[in-house]
């Protein structure tokens, strides 16, 4: 393999491993550095990258838009250019960065067999470290303690570790489509092992019980479910074994889902009559302050639910910014806060939907442009599926669906999960293309052979 690319690996997977632990800023940027430079020249000296960017030049283009327009409301359109400016070179700066590691390590494996699915085996490995920490808290804590308990693993939360976690599932499902349809392996392990690590991240899920990451995994097994069935026509044949392990994962999150939502003091009742008084913000104002204004009491004299309260009442206040300010207010984490501190005088971070968020930091184009890039990376994946089996094609395409799904639900357009986003989806969409224009080779060759 080479001393220079195993100390290529390494250094991955290091990065990897650092991306989700807080307090870890001054390293991430020095091993993303080191990684652009070494991948860079790697690159360099085995690729031919203008091949592989013509294929991906329309995501590419909207990309470029994309990054365009985030300055142009910066310096044009937004009250606060300095912030914004400074948001663009704090966090959306460090995320092309680290797509362009991505796009960088997967050109320098392009033309390596070998090495290609050591790339991904180094990050899937990294992940599993974390969640087998998660799922070591777990177990000392169940074998003491009853009851249900939410665990942070390295990363500071369950709700982070719960975004590796559903990573973790995004290689394992692909890895399993993959060997279901076309009987090869891109991950570098024996199927009794891969059974363990799924079950791993199977109780990784129970110790963070995490709402939705549950819905977001239950959205990548109908899009899995919908690919297997019509993603390559009757070229496959339905394989008992994968439809019995898909509806046995989905038995589990159903359960996971149940004592999750068992842990909710909240009943169905006052959850529904919580949408209506949250919704009525103009009314109701807590959500500015509960400490100020106290929690809410439905007619019945119970409280409401405080989480439904504030997501509601927060996303429909999100709404209005986006319609009073069409283009925006500038790039930034926490572009929802600025909002509405200029409005109410009220800071509150983010809306808990990094769509909205972005809506809100530069506008309606913005968040058009953003949907346009994961649309034209999902419709790439899905043709090259059904041109040739390609296994980063269907990772690519699952982690379009889980942090594409997790954007709607969650503000993680942010910080390391945007980061650790971008390089997955540049690694995954290069080697996508390389994939398949090396099984394209392979098969003229055979075909004039």
């Amino acid at each position: 393999m080479g001393t220079l690319n195993v100390i290529a690996l390494a250094l991955v997977g290091a990065l990897f491993f650092v991306w989700p632990i807080p307090h870890t800023g001054s390293l991430r940027d020095l091993l993303l550095a080191a990684s652009l430079v070494l991948f860079g020249y790697l690159a360099w000296r085995d690729s031919q990258p203008k091949a592989v960017l013509r294929e991906l030049s329309f995501p590419v283009m909207v990309l470029a838009a994309f990054t365009v327009w985030l300055y142009i409301v910066a310096i044009f359109i937004s009250p606060e250019t300095a912030w914004s400016l400074d948001e663009i070179h704090g966090q959306w700066e460090r995320a092309l960065a680290a797509m362009a590691a991505g796009v960088l390590v997967a050109l320098a494996v392009s033309r390596n067999p070998i090495l290609r699915p050591w790339a991904l085996v180094v990050v899937f490995v990294t992940l599993m470290v974390h969640i087998v920490y998660v799922d070591l808290e777990a177990v000392k804590y169940w074998v003491g303690h009853a009851g249900s308990y939410r665990f942070d693993g390295l990363t500071g939360g369950p709700d982070k570790v719960n975004y590796l976690s559903n990573m973790l599932f995004c290689f394992l499902l692909a890895e399993l489509f993959y060997r279901a349809t076309c009987k090869k392996r891109m991950l570098l392990f024996p199927n009794s092992v891969l059974a363990v690590i799924f079950l791993l991240a199977v109780v990784s899920e129970f110790g963070e019980l995490t709402r939705n990451g549950i819905v977001t995994l239950v959205l990548m097994l109908l899009v899995l479910g919908a690919l297997y069935l019509f993603g390559r026509g009757s070229r496959v044949k339905i394989s008992a074994a994968f439809v019995g392990i898909i509806a046995m994962f989905l038995v589990v999150l159903v359960g996971v889902g149940l004592i999750t939502s068992a842990r909710q003091s909240s009943t169905l009742s006052n959850l529904l009559a919580t949408v209506p008084l949250a919704w009525d913000t103009e009314h109701n104002q807590a959500w500015q302050d509960t400490e100020k204004y106290g929690v809410p009491r439905l007619p019945s004299g119970e409280p409401v639910d405080i989480s439904t309260y504030l997501r509601v009442a927060w996303f429909k206040e999100g709404l209005k910014l986006v319609s009073e300010h069409p283009l925006g207010i500038g790039y930034g984490r926490n572009a929802y806060g600025h909002g509405m501190m200029a409005k109410y005088g009220v800071s509150k971070g983010h809306s808990h939907s990094g769509l909205l968020d972005i809506a809100i930091g530069v506008g309606i184009p913005g968040a058009l442009l953003w949907i346009v890039l994961f649309a034209s990376l999902m419709v790439l994946a899905y043709r090259r599926i059904r041109a040739a089996p390609n296994y980063p094609a269907v990772l690519l395409l699952l982690v379009l669906v889980d942090y594409g799904a997790r954007v709607l639900l969650d503000s993680v357009q942010r910080d390391h999960m945007l980061q650790q986003f971008m390089f997955l989806a540049g690694l995954a969409a290069v080697m996508m293309v390389t994939e398949t224009r090396t099984v394209g080779r392979n098969k003229a060759a055979k075909k004039h052979g």
